[in-house]
């Protein structure tokens, strides 16, 4: 009951303007996005799509390498990605007007990076750096033999990539010689990622607007939304059951808590 009215209301009030990020002149918006799975009865791995957004200011450092955010909004989906970019969008778009200073965190995803770019032409999309060097280290594993070796290409490609950008580490792959097929393969997979993603990988500058350029925030979010209450040993879900858990959580942790008696008085 209290998981069903709970996925009731996030529905009907998502654009409640109260709950709005008040934005000054000069202010950020980060937007995040993401996928995990949970498992449903009797062996089915669902899909849920989680949404992150919060002010440039709610960052909070803890020290050198731990930062805290004091205050974000989350939506969730159990499911495809079109019924979650309906649901993002509707609270996103009122962030729309800031351009640029919407800034938006994407691991490469196709889906991800279609939605974004045709919704929000004018926000700075960042391909996420971590992501970035996920897909350098996997073809460096298939295809420089020597550990060594390997270790020091990926260390000169990180090098690279904060200090001249995607341009620089695309034309670095290109200089691999593969003679094998697999090893051109490979190649070649890393290339088509570069290109589409090349105009999201300017690290030295997003640097020099103290921008960020991870997706610690949205991991983050998944772990606490999803994972730490619906991926515990042995737990299997039915669809019903895991959106209502997920909807009470996302209620709680959008700072909606105490709305829920008032709307449950409405329905009662």
């Amino acid at each position: 009951m209290l998981g069903k009215e709970s996925e009731k209301w996030l529905e009907e009030e998502r654009k409640d303007e109260q709950k709005k990020l008040e934005v000054g002149s000069e202010e950020i918006v980060y937007a995040h996005a993401d996928g995990g799975m949970v498992l449903t009865r009797p062996n089915d791995w669902k899909e849920v799509k989680v949404g992150r957004v919060y002010k440039g200011e709610a960052i909070h450092k803890l020290s050198a390498t731990r930062s805290m955010i004091k205050d974000s909004w989350y939506c969730f989906h159990l499911g495809g990605h079109e019924e979650f970019e309906w649901k993002m969008s509707e609270y996103l778009d009122d962030y729309e007007y800031l351009k640029e200073r919407l800034v938006i965190i994407i691991d490469g995803a196709k889906w991800m990076g279609d939605w974004f770019t045709a919704e929000y032409p004018k926000a700075q999309q960042i391909l996420d750096y971590y992501h970035a060097i996920e897909h350098f280290s996997g073809f460096a594993n298939k295809v420089i033999h020597l550990k060594t070796s390997r270790v020091e290409w990926l260390s000169l490609i990180k090098e690279t990539l904060m200090q001249r950008g995607g341009e620089a580490t695309l034309a670095m792959v290109e200089q691999i010689e593969c003679k094998t097929e697999k090893k051109k393969e490979e190649k070649a997979k890393l290339l088509t990622y570069l290109n589409n993603n090349k105009y999201r990988m300017d690290y030295p500058v997003y640097r020099s607007k103290g921008l960020q350029i991870g997706s610690g925030a949205m991991e983050a979010a998944h772990r606490t939304l999803v994972q730490k209450r619906c991926k515990l040993s042995g737990q299997r879900w039915t669809p019903k059951g895991v959106t209502n858990i997920i909807s009470l959580r996302n209620l709680k942790m959008n700072n909606q808590w105490d709305m829920l008696s008032k709307y449950l008085g409405k329905v009662g």
